[in-house]
């Protein structure tokens, strides 16, 4: 009986071992990749190393130009409507909350990114765009509807509710701090042409191609046309990545392909038909010259630092512990403000070895690019932002892992 006891005993002993050894060499393969770049829900074009460097930089190109778009499109609304359609949100608290929260919780960063321009025209406040990153899980969030849909889709409404409750907590914490966030852009302005009749020819009808080639409106068009045939020539590549990023889900890594595509031609199409005074005043001197210079310039420096950081370290032994420890190492994790390492944490949750808390705290955490045209709005407010997405995620994940979750 000794014997049977002991020999049992010894089976699960190595049993222990092969199974931490398992989940240690899966989780060096995750990191390896995501070094490589070849996760499919980061957008990749498969460069070798010597072209890193210029894979990040077009990387932020096509960031910053679906920021530009979306600033446009806020833009745009708000000379139709006289500046009345950002009157439904500004000053009104929990409707901020509510929409940010919605708009993160959606698949991939382009919520983020609209919260994010809204913020920089002063009409939500900074705890409504935590809120949105609180509620974000970046592209991961393609991954998560791949490997386990039903799960994926509970933690996402679990994410818009931690949005909701983590806005309003942020702006009162600002408040009795004292803390005063960035100013509205003072160029987010209506103008007296914008005011005109919309039947003069000036105006926005008749909707029609215009055929003015002015300057800004040639070079626009031009920088969207070049980056919509980036996309479209580097969607070859990543169709062809390696054998494991597909098998983890490539057809999710093809719908961002085609959300950036449909966001450059409706850039492309607001361009062609445009009134010039909205290119030049809006457009071009306004978004393209005053914002995205400082949006693109941290947009590609984080991008760069992090394939830096990820080229020379060794990612997977913030997640190779268990317990508290696991969950420390994944909300560190979360603090890299782009998307794809967290798959690891994804992965592991999905193979059974990782719990419930470590994945929620992660998901918390971590907001895909959504913290990045904040950055090029306000370094400090998105440092803000950032530090209550990890105090927030880490207590509900130590919440959860007490609960035996």
């Amino acid at each position: 009986m000794s014997c049977a006891l002991d020999t049992c005993a010894d089976a699960r002993h190595t049993s222990g071992h092969a199974s931490a050894r398992r989940k240690h060499q899966s989780i060096k393969i995750l990191a390896h990749l995501i070094r490589q770049n070849r996760s499919p829900y980061v957008i990749c074009y498969a460069s070798p190393m010597d072209g890193a460097i210029l894979s990040e930089l077009v990387h932020a190109a096509m960031i910053t130009s679906l920021v530009f778009v979306m600033m446009a499109a806020v833009e745009l609304t708000s000379v139709l409507t006289d500046g009345k359609a950002s009157q439904a949100l500004r000053g009104k608290a929990l409707r901020q909350y509510v929409v940010s929260s919605f708009l993160g919780a959606t698949p991939g960063c382009a919520g983020a990114y609209l919260v994010d321009t809204m913020y920089s025209r002063g009409v939500v406040s900074l705890g409504a765009v935590t809120a949105a990153l609180l509620s974000t899980a970046g592209d991961e969030a393609f991954l998560m509807l791949a490997m386990f849909p039903a799960k994926a889709l509970l933690l996402f409404c679990g994410l818009f509710v931690v949005g909701i409750v983590g806005g309003p907590l942020t702006d009162w914490t600002l408040h009795h701090t004292e803390y005063r966030g960035s100013e509205c852009c003072t160029l987010a302005t209506l103008h007296e042409e914008d005011l005109k009749p919309r039947a003069t020819g000036q105006g926005w009808r008749p909707l029609r191609i215009r055929t003015g080639a002015t300057g800004p409106r040639v070079a626009l068009f031009v920088i969207l046309l070049v980056l919509l045939l980036v996309v479209l020539t580097g969607m070859t590549a990543h169709v062809h990545a390696s054998t494991s990023a597909r098998s983890n889900g490539g057809h999710e890594g093809l719908v961002e392909q085609a959300i950036l595509i449909s966001v450059l031609v409706l850039g492309i199409g607001l361009v062609a038909v445009a009134p010039d005074h909205y290119i030049h005043e809006h457009l071009w001197h306004h978004l393209f010259l005053h914002h995205l210079p400082r949006i693109f310039g941290w947009t590609a420096g984080a991008l760069i630092a992090v394939h830096l950081l990820m080229a020379h370290t060794s990612l997977h032994t913030l997640v190779a512990s268990h317990g508290v420890l696991l969950l420390l190492g994944a909300s560190i994790l979360g603090l890299i403000p782009i998307s794809g390492p967290h798959i690891i944490v994804v992965t592991l949750f999905a193979t059974g070895q990782a719990p419930l808390s470590v994945l929620v705290a992660n998901s918390i955490v971590q907001d895909g690019h959504g913290l990045l045209p904040l950055l090029g709005i306000s370094v400090r407010d998105a440092v803000v932002a950032k530090a209550f997405n990890f105090v927030i995620g880490l207590t509900i994940g130590i919440i959860l892992m007490a609960a035996g979750l």
